[in-house]
């Protein structure tokens, strides 16, 4: 009996290395997959933005310059993703830390962020990694941003299967909204509409004001 028991033992552990091990395996090759979809994605959005920025760039400086600042926001966007193995293996991130990695470069005294704990998905991090990419640059050119008192607010809601945020811009001196339509503001307005959202802006003196909505739907992927 002594003996049978110890055999029996010895076959049950084998049996949860060996489950144990296929596991890993499995993990190992959704990994793999993943790895391979983002890195295709990221290809595609970055041969997207090269032509666009490409036929609105005046000169070859203007072109380095913002397509640079594109990329960076783009690398600094998918360094937060992080993977999940439960039953939702889709990558996401966090909000919350996505919107104060962007503003991080641009800000002259910390920004207010205020809304609940979202997590959004790989798709949906490209997306807002560039919204809030060409919102920073502008602020940081034209807008708050550009004086030293200026900061910007970020706040966030869910409401009826949408999330609703807000940019709010203070410290600014005269801002005026501008004759022509830019072509960031072109792209953040493609972007947006692209996932079936939608955007008003509010020229106030004071500082620019930007509200989104979204589809929650849409920040899953």
């Amino acid at each position: 009996m002594a003996e049978l028991s110890a055999f029996t033992g010895m076959a049950l552990r084998t049996v949860q290395t060996a489950q144990r091990l296929k596991l890993a395996v499995q993990q190992q090759e959704t990994l793999m997959r993943e790895m391979s979809h983002r890195i295709k994605n990221l290809f595609s959005v970055a041969d997207s933005m090269v032509r666009m920025t490409a036929r609105n760039a005046a000169t070859k400086e203007e072109l380095a310059e913002t397509l640079s600042g594109r990329l960076h926001a783009l690398a600094q966007a998918n360094g937060l993703i992080r993977r999940s193995f439960g039953s939702d293996v889709a990558a996401v991130a966090s909000l919350s830390d996505l919107v104060e990695r962007i503003l991080r470069p641009h800000e002259r005294q910390p920004s207010v962020l205020e809304g609940p704990d979202l997590v959004i998905g790989e798709q949906a991090v490209n997306h807002l990694a560039l919204i809030f990419h060409e919102l920073a640059t502008n602020a940081s050119k034209y807008g708050a941003l550009s004086h030293e008192g200026g900061r910007v607010t970020v706040t966030w809601a869910t409401e009826a299967e949408r999330l609703r945020m807000e940019w709010t811009e203070s410290g600014a001196c005269g801002v005026d909204a501008p004759k022509t339509t830019g072509f960031g503001t072109k792209l953040v307005e493609t972007t947006i509409e692209r996932i079936g959202g939608e955007i008003e802006r509010d020229w106030r003196r004071e500082g620019l004001r930007v509200r989104i909505s979204l589809p929650l739907k849409s920040l899953r992927s």
